[in-house]
């Protein structure tokens, strides 16, 4: 059973299948870091640029973009009886209907951990931490840091404001520190619907804290692995309580409402956001303001942590976030934690952002000149490519991450100019005729067979030919006609093909002059039948030789004869 399950650890966090990858540039236009390179038009993904938000894997129509699994590593520390602790975030509930995560539990204990917890127990600590720290330090603003992949953006992308990240690690490792603090030697593992959580794991500060990081979906994999039917399970219940309102963490204020911050969405000060393009623009706007005393909430994936890439379920956000709503007023948090000291929770986090290169003018023009953007008003910034602008593409070409030829409009323009070359220089006449048979396009040759003009454009086709081929296309009774049509009043003879595109109505005929061969035929036919002739004239005349000489060989040998009697007849006298 276990070989059915494909180890990834040796592969980047996000990575993409090549065989499934069909350069679409989708990746390259959803990735909020650009942590796409194009190679060939396969789109892969850089690993040190990635922040491992999944955007890439949720987004892809091809499904050929996908996250490493800890399969393997879960199902070696489990078939080896260690201890193994599991901590299940909170968005489960949302994820799971309410009948199975009821049951869930007892598949955890069934597959063979021994302690079974909610990450809202360490949501708890964290919440709890970062308000201790904000009320210590007001006069700054401040961002929460339970979301990896926003504290991975702020610390390679915008390391401006890595100062004002709160100190406080994430519910995964807070809980994780928890129960190392416990049994030090219990293994880690946690289960959510995040991608990010897989990178925050690898950091050195958590590396001896944090043993594997499976999704949703890697778990409902280890259940099949294990034949574990979560209907035929008891309902259960978790191994530790969880304090407050910590089970709302998942959901945009949830950090807030357990920290008992203000959560009133008119409030100045305090900002709860979700979503990629709302915190981008929230850090712009405090880059203007670096005393605003802001307190801000951020959850990379739009309405939180119940749409994280991994999610088990797609259901609507609203559906959701009832659903969460609901888990947690049904079960409350106990009022009291067990006291730990808030400094156990603390983290640092520091700045991450490598030296950018930077281009000269020329060689960003350069670039630009090369997929046609000679002037200002040639870059379209249509953002086909990806990019939001033909200049920074251009960076990205000078970079290594882009190809010139991701350019759509450039693409399409050389392709149609080349295709317009073609037809021109081709040796082949070329009509092209609307709806009303009236002459839309010819090309040279056309031009020259019938000794005609741009000046005919317009003009129905029988001003020129017949049109008959084409008429019988326009009914519809045919959709290809082929025929060899003696054209007297040119000297011509072509084999003619007319077909139709019915999408468009228009109609297409292609000329191939013939009248060379045709004449070279009939010349040839000539040939041939004076040879026959002569060859018949040679074998009359064989004959007659044949037949006078056999006549004269039979007057001689007549003659011989009667020689030869008298002369046998003197003998004998």
């Amino acid at each position: 059973m276990v070989s059915q399950i494909k180890p990834t650890e040796k592969l980047p966090i996000v990575y993409t299948s090549q065989a499934m990858c069909r350069d679409c540039y989708r990746c390259v236009r959803v990735c909020p870091v650009h942590a796409i390179k194009m190679d060939h038009g396969q789109a892969q993904v850089v690993p040190e640029l990635c922040i491992a938000c999944g955007t890439c894997i949720d987004e892809c129509p091809q499904h050929a973009k996908a996250y490493r699994t800890d399969y393997s590593k879960v199902i070696d520390m489990l078939e080896k009886g260690d201890r193994v602790a599991i901590s299940i975030a909170p968005s489960f509930a949302s994820c799971y209907s309410e009948w199975a995560f009821k049951r869930l539990p007892s598949a955890l204990r069934a597959l063979g951990f021994q302690y079974v917890a909610e990450t809202a127990v360490g949501a708890w600590y964290t919440a709890a931490a970062s308000s201790s720290y904000i009320e210590q330090n007001p006069d700054q603003n401040h961002i929460c840091t339970a979301c990896p992949a926003v504290v991975s953006y702020i610390a390679q992308y915008r390391p401006q404001f890595t100062d004002n990240l709160v100190p406080v690690v994430s519910p995964m490792v807070a809980h994780a520190r928890l129960i190392k603090q416990e049994d030090p030697a219990m293994k880690f593992v946690f289960a959510g619907p995040c991608i990010a959580k897989k990178d925050e794991a690898t950091q050195k500060q958590n590396l001896t804290l944090i043993d594997a990081v499976l999704t949703f979906e890697e778990l409902d994999e280890l259940f099949a692995w294990r034949q574990i039917n979560l209907e035929s399970c008891e309902e259960s219940s978790f191994d530790v309580p969880v304090s407050g309102d910590a089970r709302l963490f998942p959901l945009e204020g949830g950090l807030l409402r357990t920290a008992h911050l203000q959560t009133d969405v008119l409030d100045e000060k305090v900002l709860a956001i979700s979503g990629f393009h709302e915190l981008d623009e929230l850090l712009q706007s405090m880059a203007g303001q670096p005393q605003a005393k802001w307190i801000i909430e951020p959850l990379f994936c739009k309405q939180g942590c119940i749409n994280g890439p991994a999610a088990r379920q797609k259901k609507g956000s609203y559906t959701r976030r009832n659903e969460i709503i609901n888990y947690a007023r049904q079960n409350p948090g106990i009022q009291e934690a067990k006291v730990f000291g808030l400094n156990n929770f603390k983290a640092v986090y520091s700045s991450k952002s490598k030296a950018s290169k930077s281009f000269s003018e020329e060689e960003i023009r350069q670039v630009l000149a090369a997929i046609g953007k000679h002037k200002p008003e040639d870059e379209l910034n249509c953002m086909a490519c990806g990019y939001n602008s033909c200049r920074e593409k251009a960076i990205a070409v000078l970079n290594g991450l882009a190809e010139p030829e991701m350019c759509m409009p450039f693409m399409r323009q050389m392709a149609e100019q080349k295709f317009d070359t073609m037809i021109r220089h081709d040796p082949n006449g070329i009509v092209l005729l609307n709806h009303k048979l009236a002459i839309m396009h010819m090309n040279e040759s056309f031009k020259k067979m019938f000794s005609c003009s741009d000046a005919l454009i317009g003009r129905p086709i029988s001003y020129l030919i017949d049109p008959d081929a084409f008429e019988k296309l326009s009914t519809g009774t045919e959709t290809l006609i082929r025929q060899t049509v003696h054209y007297n009043n040119y000297n011509l003879i072509c084999h003619q093909m007319s077909y139709s595109i019915p999408d468009q109505q228009q109609y297409v005929g292609i000329f191939i002059d013939v009248t060379d061969l045709q004449v070279k035929s009939e010349q040839l036919n000539e040939i041939k039948a004076e040879t026959v002739l002569k060859a018949q004239e040679l074998i009359d005349h064989q004959i007659s030789m044949a037949q006078e000489l056999a006549q004269f060989l039979g007057e001689h040998t007549a003659k011989g004869e009667a020689m030869l009697s008298k002369l046998i007849d003197s003998i004998k006298k």
